[in-house]
């Protein structure tokens, strides 16, 4: 195993690029006014050549510009020629970074984590899951292949993967997320939501603010904590939708589906005329407000109303 070192002395409120062709990247944060930086190289099997030869032809570049450090690693020989040792070599980067500080991270075919830390995050991966704990500030994130873990985060969330699920925990700004391959699953909210997934079911529970949620390919449950503060909706092609409501939470309801019945718990003023059909609700709820839109071509509506 080779191991790099280095050490840069820089101030709070900087910014860490990374930009490498390969390799893992963990970023942690302590209270001082360095940044650290441990690289491992290292091969999973010692019996193949070809695999020490790719871990010595990937060449580091460290830079430094006041409080900014750049780190870069590249291939010296055209990286695909190596495609077929990924999954024998292993390169990581743990970097340790003052608590208020920014990251711009950018990897291939690996993991990135970030923990622990106040200020701006944007990361991008081709390969790998993305995970963000104990975040101050905006995060930004992309993935072609793998899932996003995001749990307490104080500020606004936007990801996108190709090929995972998306798990959001204790967020307190907006979240927007995007998956063509996942499950979303979103635990207590406060900013609003806005998630979209064209393979897996959504799960929502205390959302406040605002609520759109799209799938393709499974069912809807969502529980929203609060009174809505404009137009909702929740949209499937291929399963259920359930949503429940405080029981004093006033909305306009728009609820229809072509497979399945509409229900609710809730007393409504219809604005349908004469009897209203199994599969159709529209109307207002205490005496009416922000519209909400409920839509399923594959299953049953249940609006629910929450227990005090």
């Amino acid at each position: 195993m080779e191991k790099i070192e280095k050490t840069y002395n820089v101030k709070n409120g900087g910014n860490l690029s990374v930009l490498s062709e390969f390799g893992a990247i963990e970023i942690q944060t302590a209270e001082q006014e360095n940044v650290e930086i441990v690289i491992t190289k290292e091969s999973k099997s010692k019996s193949v050549e070809a695999v020490e030869k790719m871990l010595a032809d990937f060449e580091l570049a460290f830079e430094q510009k006041g409080s900014d450090v750049y780190i870069r690693g590249v291939f010296k020989h055209d990286r695909e020629h190596w495609r077929k040792q990924f999954n024998l070599a292993k390169i990581h980067f743990l970097i340790t970074v003052p608590q208020q500080y920014n990251v711009d991270l950018n990897t291939l075919n690996s993991d990135i984590s970030v923990v622990n830390l106040t200020g701006a995050v944007r990361v991008k991966t081709s390969g790998g899951s993305l995970h963000f704990q104990s975040i101050t500030g905006t995060v930004s994130g992309h993935t072609s292949g793998g899932s996003i873990e995001a749990v307490d985060v104080t500020g606004d969330v936007q990801v996108r993967t190709s090929g995972g699920s998306l798990r959001f925990g204790a967020i307190q700004g907006f979240i927007s997320g995007r998956t063509s391959g996942g499950s979303i699953k979103v635990v207590d909210c406060k900013g609003g939501t806005d998630v979209r997934t064209s393979g897996g079911g959504i799960w929502l529970g205390g959302i406040g603010r605002n609520v759109t949620a799209r799938t393709s390919g499974g069912s809807i449950q969502a529980a929203l904590a609060t009174q809505p503060e404009s137009e909702c909706s929740l949209r499937t092609s291929g399963g259920a939708i359930t949503c429940t409501l405080m029981p004093d939470v006033a909305v306009d309801l728009e609820a229809k589906t072509s497979g399945g019945r509409v229900s609710t718990d809730f007393a409504m003023e219809s604005v349908i005329q004469g009897k209203a059909p199994k599969n159709r609700l529209e109307g207002s709820i205490n005496g009416g407000g922000p519209l909400l839109k409920l839509r399923t071509s594959g299953g049953n509506i249940h609006l629910q109303k929450a227990s005090n």
